[in-house]
Parts: structure tokens; C-alpha cells; sequence
């Protein structure tokens, strides 16, 4: 088994509070981060869910299309 790190449970308590909800400068001022950039940048990450929330948000900007990719091409 892997071994665990104290920073490891961190990074991932961090990851957690994000993704349910909890504002980053909440998040900032728990960790002693002086810079907002530390917090957002090192600690946060992407669940899939918001992956999938980001894309949908990027494909309101492109008009559907009539055709498919397969009979485009045809």
C-alpha cells in the first residue's frame, strides 16, 4: 500500500472543501495562504462533474449542427 502523507491529506481535505461548496478565500485564510493564486492554483482541482459543467457551458457558443461527423465527411 502506498504511503500517505500529511500533505497528501491535506491536498485532498482542500479538493474536498471546493467541490462541495466551500469559497476559496474561506479556503485560503484556513491554509494561512497569503496569496489567493496559492490556494487556487496548488490545492484545487477539477472534479469530473465540473469538467462536464465547463464543456456543456462551451458548446452553447457553437451552433448545433445539422449533420454528423460521419456523413460529413461522406
Amino acid at each position: 500500500m502506498r504511503r500517505i502523507r500529511f500533505h497528501d491529506l491535506r491536498h485532498s481535505c482542500v479538493s474536498l472543501l471546493y467541490a462541495n461548496g466551500v469559497a476559496l478565500k474561506d479556503i485560503q485564510e484556513w491554509l494561512g495562504h497569503s496569496d489567493i493564486g496559492t490556494t487556487s492554483n496548488i490545492y484545487t482541482h477539477l472534479d469530473y462533474n465540473s469538467k462536464v459543467a465547463s464543456a456543456q457551458a462551451i458548446l452553447g457558443f457553437f451552433p448545433a449542427s445539422d449533420e454528423s461527423p460521419a456523413s460529413a465527411n461522406a
